[in-house]
């Protein structure tokens, strides 16, 4: 092979790719803060508590970009057209908060068909959330470029928030 290599993975998010991936990120913080602390409630509350909190995290962060200035030329003022267009990106790049709920709570889901008690299935459900929400953000920061130490760091703070997270609702919980 002559000339330089290209590396496979070295390539720009788009703007709305990007958004969406911080969505899905955000979505699986927000489902493993709903699930700790609620594993002792009965399975059909879990599933509305999880459900009905992502969905007001999602449409409260549609609302915040909505509402918040918008680029567009120097000296135009907003449409009523561009709101409305404003609102349908922000619904379909925001969709990941909603869709990142679903698969933690399946986790639930699922163990508990398979015998395994409701507390402990919530707890494999917040490491699922915690382990995708290390491998979206290292996987993000990769295709930025980031490689070495730098990457690693990326993982541990990540993996430290969401800790910091989850023994901040355990205390309080228990």
């Amino acid at each position: 092979m002559t000339g330089t290599r290209k590396r496979v993975f070295d390539h720009e998010l788009s703007a709305d790719a990007a958004e969406r991936v911080s969505a899905g990120a955000y979505g699986y913080l927000v489902a493993a803060a709903t699930l700790i602390g609620i594993g002792d409630r009965p399975l059909w509350t879990v599933i509305v508590i999880v459900v009905t909190t992502n969905l007001v995290y999602f449409a409260t962060h549609v609302f915040a970009y909505t509402i918040g200035p918008q680029p567009h030329a120097k000296g135009e003022e907003l449409s009523s057209t561009s709101l409305g267009a404003t609102v349908r990106h922000h619904l379909a790049v925001s969709a990941p908060i909603l869709s990142a709920a679903f698969l933690p709570l399946a986790v639930v889901l699922l163990l508990v068909v398979l015998g395994v008690d409701q507390q402990t299935a919530t707890l494999f459900a917040v490491a699922t959330a915690a382990f995708l929400l290390t491998s979206i953000a290292t996987g993000s920061i990769y295709l930025r470029g980031v490689r070495g130490w730098r990457l690693v760091l990326v993982a541990v703070v990540t993996l430290a928030l969401m800790s910091v997270l989850v023994i901040a609702k355990l205390v309080l919980f228990h």
